[in-house]
């Protein structure tokens, strides 16, 4: 679910003209690294708030991150090559339940980046919902008590017709695959099942087939 402080700073930072609709907060998924996986080379990934400065106790709440990632063996593992773009080979992506399918160019490989962007501080990611686009928002927020800082600002946005399908994975309830019009998809942490119905109200099941 979208915190209610982060949804009250989102609208400010929109482009002029856009009406805030709604948005999900979102982050890679645990569930769809490895080979094959959907977590995105540094290379790829965004800088983001780079104005930013630690607050007191984010150093802690980093490092807690960081012990509870080692214990539950939870570390980024991404591919230092492309992924695979051959439309011949789409099919058996499609049977076989990928977790990502496209390069890291395509419409999936460019919002997979966006939501796994780079910071010296803690950050959320959000998506925000307008009339026309998805826009990517990034906040500050501190690592130690959770609560957010000053700085957010307005990342990567996307054309909402560029999205073709939604589908649940059932790896985990907020785990949840987006496929785009150029026949690519990934998959991500969030929109939870709830926010999939809000948004997405023809989200496909986790027993349904990749279109």
């Amino acid at each position: 679910m979208m915190r209610a402080d982060l949804e009250q700073k989102i609208p400010a930072v929109l482009p002029a003209g856009e009406v805030y609709l709604g948005g999900f907060t979102t982050s890679r998924s645990p569930y769809a690294t490895g080979t094959g996986g959907c977590d995105v080379p540094d290379k790829r990934r965004p800088r983001v708030l780079a104005d930013g400065r630690s607050s007191s106790g984010d150093f802690l709440g980093k490092f807690g991150e960081f012990v509870f990632r080692f214990l539950t063996a939870d570390f980024s593992s991404p591919s230092q090559f492309d992924k695979v773009t051959d439309p011949a080979k789409r099919a058996k992506a499609q049977k076989r339940k990928k977790t990502f399918f496209g390069g890291w160019d395509s419409l999936a490989g460019q919002w997979l980046a966006a939501a796994q962007p780079r910071a010296k501080v803690g950050v959320v990611v959000a998506v925000a919902l307008t009339e026309r686009n998805f826009h990517f928002v990034y906040a500050q927020y501190n690592r130690w008590n959770g609560k957010l800082d000053e700085a957010i600002e307005l990342g990567p946005s996307f054309r909402r017709d560029c999205l073709s399908w939604t589908r649940l994975t059932g790896a985990h309830d907020h785990d949840v695959q987006l496929g785009f019009s150029d026949g690519s998809w990934g998959t991500l942490f969030g929109p939870d099942t709830e926010e999939c119905a809000k948004f997405f109200p023809h989200t496909l099941g986790k027993r349904d087939p990749i279109p």
